[in-house]
């Protein structure tokens, strides 16, 4: 069975799905406390190191695997620096640094990475991610995607890149029915401390009388093409709903007033809408616990990938042995 190790994993949405797609979760690193202790409680049986990617070496990270010359590394640097807020940036951070050295330290049989399309366009991060991997040997292929295709109930696209040993192709995108907002969410009371992390921050009273003011199902309270006209808004029930960000429970910051409720959305509905399970509990405040959600890959794009890494393994055994 391929094991995984899961760089920058945050809560875990990646090991999430990769974990139903089969694949056996060994470690998750991250530097954030709130993340690992989200990620230790939903993965007991993984190990979780609360560490800054710079202070590990792979010595350290390949005495988690029983088998260090075949598994997977998912790798999801902070993509902040590639988002469309970031337009003029074209740095690249230390984090990515040190996720290539450990790429090409690790070597592993399979590597996986998700981000923003828009990296692309960062010619200093994206073109060295690709010769680093070329020059290490690997097939790569990557495709945008929609997570929406996936049954999530959100408008979410994102770039994939899967490095294989050997040729690797993905497995065809067998589409859901596209998900909405009340098939996720609808099932949920206004606010109740009785079910996990269903909590949002409460609102200022110019805010909750602006929420009120805004139409139920979809409203907006600012004028389209108007400045972040998406901000102070209502989502659609029967629609996905907009991208879940790290500030997802602020009604000041994008579409995230309830359908119905006078309130934004909270941490829990959050989940259910990046597609995690109702089981999957989130540590940590409010706000860091939004932020967990928000950065998290959603876990059913990662079980498409986990199982196209499957398929692949099970016809490519022999071309995946590491040569020096």
């Amino acid at each position: 069975m391929l094991e995984v190790v899961d760089l920058f994993c945050g809560a875990g949405g990646m090991s999430c799905g990769l974990q139903q797609s089969g694949l056996k979760l060994r470690l998750g690193i991250d530097h954030d406390s709130d993340s690992i202790c989200t990620y230790s409680r939903n993965f007991p049986s993984s190990k979780a190191i609360n560490a800054d990617v710079a202070d590990l070496s792979a010595s350290q990270i390949l005495t988690h695997l029983k088998n260090p010359e075949c598994f997977v590394l998912a790798g999801c640097p902070p993509c902040q620096m590639f988002s469309q807020l970031h337009r003029s940036s074209r740095t690249v951070g230390d984090e990515f640094h040190q996720y290539l050295r450990l790429l090409w330290t690790l070597r592993p049989a399979y590597l996986v990475f998700e981000n923003v399309p828009r990296i692309v366009s960062f010619k200093s991060a994206w073109d060295l991610l690709l010769d680093r991997l070329q020059r290490r040997g690997y097939h790569v292929n990557y495709v945008k995607i929609d997570a929406a295709e996936f049954g999530v109930p959100q408008k979410r696209k994102r770039l994939v890149l899967v490095a294989s040993r050997s040729e690797f192709g993905f497995l065809p995108i067998e589409k859901a029915r596209r998900r909405t907002v009340r098939d996720a969410i609808g099932h949920l009371p206004n606010v109740d401390e009785k079910i996990p992390n269903h909590l949002t921050m409460k609102l200022s009273d110019t805010n909750l009388a602006r929420l009120k003011a805004t139409p139920k199902n979809g409203g907006r309270s600012k004028p389209k093409l108007s400045a972040f006209d998406d901000s102070y808004g209502r989502m659609r029930w029967d629609s996905p709903s907009p991208t879940i960000t790290t500030r997802c429970i602020s009604f000041s910051n994008g579409a995230f007033g309830h359908p119905s409720y006078n309130r934004a959305i909270t941490v829990r509905e959050a989940a259910l809408l990046q597609g995690f399970p109702d089981d999957f509990e989130f540590t940590g405040g409010v706000w860091s616990s939004a932020r967990q959600v928000g950065n998290a890959v959603p876990p059913p794009v990662a079980t498409w990938l986990g199982n196209s890494i499957r398929h692949h393994y099970q016809n490519n055994k022999t071309k995946l042995r590491l040569t020096a």
